[in-house]
């Protein structure tokens, strides 16, 4: 009985000492397990679940003048905020950091003394601070959220953050800014909120301008608050390049003065006006009225938010008599002394029926001056001397039909039907400048190719794109295309400034000591419905100066109501040509004009 009973205690012992065995072997793989096996991910998940993400904002980047002066930039401002009950977490408004002075160890800092550190910053007293916490507070004690100041700059974020409060946070509030107000604004285009591009080289050079933000991480405590020296960058942010316009900041300046003033002289509709370097294509001024200020887009007309002279284009009239004209230098089908005889009106087969724009019987005139007297019967009679297919091929190669890749958003290419599929009243009408339609910036690259010895550099608005790393890449705006010999285009400026001297606005066009090339155009345009519209388009295309020429200026008036179209356009390329001058300081032309044989001269001419 007693061995019974011994045995049967000796029995539960052991079981008991077996699980107590079991259950220590499975505390000890676990710990293993903990401490070896599993630790790292252990480690991983509990950081994940205390890591607070934040995002590190980039700065987009500037769009600069071609002389750098900023068009449009990025205003860095910062809200600072904080949490009431953390600042409050556990009754005694207190809190460890960093010493600043040492630079070693912690030290402890009161609530009211880092209210105070924080207003000698913001330009707040600690009062005003305490009285932020204590009215959240009020309304509720669980407040995690309160503005301390809106609006901070980047020198004031950089101060607060050395403070090291952990109640403390901010939030970035980046702002798109136009020093330049409606200067340039056609172009530089603007951004809406949060900076997304809406228009302009804003949105055309969005890849080069916008950043890559950034990322860090910091650990916090059971209350919230960010643990002191757990912030840890895992991404660093990439700002945005620059971007560089051809345009001059000044020169646009003043040729947005001159177009909206010629174009409230005349009452139009609307004006254009571009300048344009002869040598490289690189457009100078972009100029149109009414400009959109970026700054304030909702207080401008949705009609000028684009650039009109990329998009919107009209039949350019006599302006493209050069075309015609240089066409049949190039061929060698006629010089600037060939004569013909021009009626008032033609009809050279059946259906085709056209004039020219002012009453005249008969007329001799040379090649030369059916440009002076912008005879439309003149040109076409020897225009004719072309076949359709030679002159289609003349007008694509001066980039007639094509958009130009200058670097906008939308850049129109007008309109060219095919020459197959052209009638016979467009097949002539074509000659000058009727029957198609062009940009005025492709009226530009017109007489840039003629000023350029025959080679048609396409136009440019972004000169480049520069990384914040310093890498700069230029845009592709197309290849240099030879459309007429040197010797045809040294001939066709002869012409041209024949034209604007001894012509009907050379009053007009003068500036002492410079010599100027140039002929008007007034072109009808379509009313929507089939047929064409009772005012017009007045426009005066020009070189200069024309012993070396340098700069192509077009001005084009819509549609004018109140005064002379023609008028407004001449003196708009006037005024543009002397403030060119100005500013790069051109010297005075060389003597050497010599004015070439016109023909009749009956006392009018247009």
């Amino acid at each position: 009985m007693l061995w019974r009973t011994l045995s049967g205690k000796r029995g539960r012992n052991l079981i008991v000492f077996a699980m107590v065995i079991i259950v220590a072997f499975a505390f000890m793989v676990r710990l293993i397990d903990v401490q070896m096996v599993s630790a790292a991910q252990m480690n991983a998940d509990s950081r994940e679940k205390r890591a607070v993400p934040m995002i590190i904002p980039s700065v987009r980047g500037d769009i600069v003048d071609r002389n750098g002066d900023v068009l449009s930039t990025t205003d860095e401002r910062y809200d600072v905020q904080l949490s009431p009950k953390n600042v409050d977490a556990d009754g005694t408004r207190m809190f460890f950091r960093p010493d600043l002075e040492r630079g070693v160890g912690t030290v402890e800092v009161t609530a009211d003394q880092a209210f105070a550190e924080i207003g000698a910053i913001t330009g707040q007293r600690g009062p005003e601070i305490k009285k932020i916490v204590d009215d959240a507070l009020a309304v509720d004690k669980k407040s995690d959220f309160a503005y301390v100041k809106r609006g901070v700059d980047l020198s004031q974020l950089q101060a607060l953050k050395e403070l090291h409060i952990p109640w403390l946070t901010f939030d970035s509030q980046h702002k798109r800014v136009y020093p330049n107000g409606a200067v340039g604004g056609n172009i530089v285009g603007f951004a809406g909120q949060d900076e997304a591009p809406q228009a302009g080289v804003e949105l055309s050079q969005d890849e080069c301008l916008a950043g890559t933000d950034g990322a860090e991480t910091y650990e916090r405590g059971a209350d919230g608050v960010q643990l002191p020296g757990s912030l840890v960058q895992t991404k660093r942010a990439e700002d945005g390049g620059t971007v560089e316009l051809t345009i001059d900041r000044d020169l646009q300046w003043s040729a947005q003065q001159v177009i909206n003033e010629q174009t409230a002289n005349a009452g139009a509709e609307w004006g254009y006006l571009v300048i344009m370097d002869a040598k490289n294509g690189e457009l100078l001024a972009v100029a149109e009225d009414g400009s959109v200020d970026p700054n304030d887009v909702d207080a401008s007309d949705s009609s000028r938010h684009n650039a009109r002279s990329f998009v919107d284009p009209y039949e350019p009239g006599s302006t493209f008599k050069v075309i015609t004209a240089a066409a049949l230098i190039d061929q060698g089908a006629a010089t600037p002394e060939t004569m013909v005889t021009a009626p008032y009106n033609w009809q050279p087969q059946p259906g085709v029926n056209f004039s020219d724009w002012f009453q005249h019987g008969e007329h001799d005139w040379t090649l030369t001056g059916t440009l002076v007297y912008s005879s439309n019967v003149g040109i076409a009679k020897l225009g004719s001397k072309l076949s359709p297919e030679v002159r289609y091929d003349y007008l694509q190669k001066f980039g007639i039909g094509q958009p130009t890749r200058a670097g906008l958003p939308l850049e129109d290419a007008g309109l060219l039907a095919d020459v197959a599929d052209w009638d016979a009243q467009t097949s002539y009408v074509t000659m000058f400048g009727q029957g198609l339609s062009s940009t005025i910036v492709q009226t530009a690259g017109v007489f840039q190719t003629i000023a350029n010895d025959g080679v048609r550099i396409p136009p440019s608005i972004v000169k480049s794109c520069t990384s914040a790393d310093g890498k700069t890449v230029k845009p592709d705006h197309g290849e240099p295309v030879k459309v007429i010999s040197p010797e045809a285009a040294r001939t066709t400026q002869s012409m041209l400034e024949t034209t604007a001297t001894d012509g009907l606005v050379k009053g007009m066009l003068n500036i002492p000591g410079y010599r100027i090339g140039g002929k008007t155009g007034t072109g009808e345009q379509s009313d929507g419905q089939g047929g064409y519209r009772t005012d017009f388009v007045h426009s005066f295309a020009g070189v200069f100066p024309m012993d070396d020429p340098q700069y192509v200026i077009v001005a084009s008036v819509g549609y004018p109501h109140g005064g002379d179209g023609t008028t407004a356009a001449v003196t708009a390329f006037h005024d543009a040509a002397e403030s060119t001058i100005r500013k790069f300081q051109l010297p005075p032309s060389a003597e050497g004009y010599e004015k070439l044989p016109i023909g009749d001269e009956p006392g009018t001419a247009g």
